[in-house]
C-alpha cells in the first residue's frame, strides 16, 4: 500500500472540523504510513497506534513525533542510550500542551545518544535513512535524526526535537524540511533529559513553516492561553514587497560552504532582493570566539560531566558511544568546583557575545547564512573512523553553533537543492527573545521562495 501524502495543517483542520470523523481517519493514516515506511527508514524507536480515546482540541487530528528525550506518558525514554530513564516517563509541559489540544503522539524518534551529535549516528539504535538517497544510507543529521524523517514519510505532520548546538536545524537542512530553535528558557524544559542545561532549548520540525505555526502557537508561553489568535494573527495576507526590509548575511559562513550551497543560499536571496529586500554584509562579532568555545566543548562538555560520573550513572558511562565520548571523556577526575567555575565564566563569556550579537543584528531586520555547509555524508564513511566523523560533525554544526554560543533564536527553511542533489538551507537568526517575529520572518520568507518539494519516498 502507497503512504499517502498529508496536505497543509490549515487543510486538515479544516476536514477535521467539517467532518468529525475525518480527524480519527488522519490518525490512522499517520501510523498506516508510518507502518509502511518504519522497515526502510527507521524514524522511530517506539510507536503506538491512535486510541478511541475522545481527541478534542485545535490540533485533533494532526500527529505528532516526539524525539526520544521527552518523556511520554505510556512510553520509554532512552535518549539514544542502552538503558531507561524510568524518571522520564510522564508528559512534561510541552508534550501536554499538545495533548491537551488533541495531537495524537504516535511516537518516539530516534536521537543521537545523549543528543551529542549533528550526523545522527548512534551504535545503539537504528540510524534513520534520509529520504533523499534512494541508493545509499547516509545520516539524516542530528541529534532529532528521526524527526525530520518522520515528517517526510508523513507519520506525522510535527516533530518535538532539541537544539544545543543545531540539532533540529541540522537534521531539518540536511533532510529539507523547516526547524526552529527557540529561545532558550522560552520553552519549559521540564521532562526532557538534559544535555547542557544553560544552553538546551525545545525545538519544533515541521514540513513548513506554515505547518509549524500550529504547534508553535499551541506550546509558546505567550499563545499557548489561546493560540488561535496568533495563528490568526500570522495567517493574515503577507505582502510580498520587501521595500524597506534589510536583511544581513554572514559572508564567512559563505566561503566555506562545500557543493554549491553557497550559490543556492545567494539564489535564494537574490529572490529576496529582487522583491525589494536590501542585503546587508554584516561583520559579525564573535565568530572565532564562539567557534572556539564550541571546539572546547562548548558548555555541554563541562555541564554534562555531573550526570555521566556520577558512581550511580555508572552504566550508562560505561556503554557511551566513542563519538560521545570525544567530548568530554579527557575532564573524568575534574574537581566539582573546576567544573563550576568554568561553567560560570563560559555563562558569562555567552552573555558577552549575545550582547555584541544584539547590537549587530539592531542594523537589520535579520540575519541569513547557509544553516549547514556540507552535504549529509555516508553512514559508512563516519561509522568506525573517529577522525572522519569528527571533522565532518563539527563542519555540520559550525553554523548553527552561533545561535546557541550567543544566546540567540534562529531557524532554518529549505531553499533549493545542491550540486549532489541534497536540500540546502537558509538559515534565519534574530535576538534573543523574538521568537514570534522569527516565525512571522520565515512565513514571509516562505510565501517569497515557494515551498521546496520533497522526496519521494520507497516503501517496503
Amino acid at each position: 500500500m502507497p503512504v499517502t501524502p498529508f496536505a497543509p495543517i490549515d487543510s486538515l483542520i479544516k476536514e477535521a472540523n467539517a467532518e468529525p470523523q475525518k480527524a480519527q481517519l488522519l490518525r490512522y493514516q499517520a501510523y498506516d504510513n508510518q507502518q509502511q515506511t518504519q522497515p526502510l527508514y527507521q524514524a522511530y524507536r517506539e510507536t503506538r497506534p491512535p486510541t478511541t480515546n475522545d481527541y478534542s482540541g485545535l490540533l485533533n487530528g494532526i500527529s505528532v513525533s516526539v524525539k526520544d528525550l521527552y518523556g511520554v506518558a505510556g512510553l520509554q525514554t532512552y535518549a539514544g542510550t542502552a538503558y531507561t530513564f524510568d524518571n522520564c516517563i510522564s508528559n512534561g509541559p510541552l508534550v501536554q500542551a499538545l495533548v491537551d489540544q488533541g495531537a495524537y503522539i504516535i511516537g518516539k524518534t530516534h536521537t543521537v545518544e545523549f543528543a551529542f551529535g549533528g550526523l545522527g549516528t548512534n551504535p545503539h539504535w537504528p540510524i534513520p535513512y534520509n529520504p533523499w538517497d534512494k541508493q545509499q544510507h547516509r545520516v539524516p543529521g542530528g541529534s532529532s535524526a528521526g524527526a525530520p524523517v518522520s515528517l517526510l514519510t508523513h507519520s506525522c505532520q510535527l516533530a518535538l526535537g532539541t537544539d544545543t548546538s543545531g540539532s533540529v536545524r541540522v537534521p531539518a537542512a540536511m533532510c529539507g524540511t523547516f526547524g526552529i530553535k527557540t529561545s532558550t528558557g522560552r520553552w519549559d524544559k521540564q521532562n526532557i533529559v538534559p544535555l547542557s542545561p544553560s544552553i538546551d532549548s525545545a525545538g519544533l520540525l515541521a514540513r513548513t513553516a506554515a505547518d509549524a505555526l500550529w504547534g508553535f502557537a499551541v506550546m509558546d508561553p505567550v499563545s499557548c492561553d489561546d493560540p488561535q489568535a496568533l495563528i490568526t494573527q500570522l495567517q493574515q495576507p503577507l505582502s510580498s514587497n520587501l521595500q524597506g526590509i534589510r536583511i544581513g548575511y554572514i559572508p564567512d559562513y559563505f566561503a566555506d560552504c562545500e557543493d554549491g550551497i553557497d550559490n543556492v543560499v545567494m539564489a535564494a536571496l537574490a529572490q529576496l532582493s529582487k522583491a525589494g529586500a536590501t542585503l546587508v554584509e554584516l561583520a559579525w562579532p564573535g565568530l572565532e570566539e564562539s567557534w572556539q568555545l564550541f571546539v572546547d566543548g562548548g558548555l555541554s562538555a563541562v555541564e554534562f560531566p555531573e550526570f555521566i560520573f556520577a558512581a550511580e550513572n555508572k552504566r550508562w558511562l560505561d556503554s557511551l558511544a566513542a563519538t560521545t565520548k570525544l567530548r568530554f571523556l579527557h575532564l573524568q577526575g575534574t574537581p566539582a568546583d573546576v567544573f563550576t567555575d568554568l561553567i560560570r565564566s563560559r555563562n558569562q563569556q555567552v552573555s558577552n557575545m549575545q550582547h555584541a550579537a544584539h547590537t549587530c543584528l539592531s542594523q537589520v531586520d535579520f540575519a541569513v547564512c547557509p544553516t549547514v555547509p556540507i552535504s549529509p555524508p555516508l553512514v559508512s564513511q563516519v561509522n568506525g573512523n573517529l577522525d572522519v566523523y569528527r571533522e565532518r560533525n563539527m563542519r555540520a554544526l559550525s553554523h548553527t553553533q552561533l545561535a546557541n554560543y550567543q544566546n540567540l533564536c534562529a531557524a532554518t527553511l529549505p531553499v533549493g537543492l545542491n550540486q549532489q542533489g541534497f536540500p540546502c538551507g537558509l538559515q534565519i537568526i534574530m535576538p534573543h527573545g523574538e521568537d514570534i517575529e522569527l516565525l512571522k520572518w520565515c512565513l514571509l520568507v516562505e510565501k517569497i521562495l515557494g515551498v521546496m518539494p520533497k522526496p519521494d519516498l520507497q516503501c517496503s
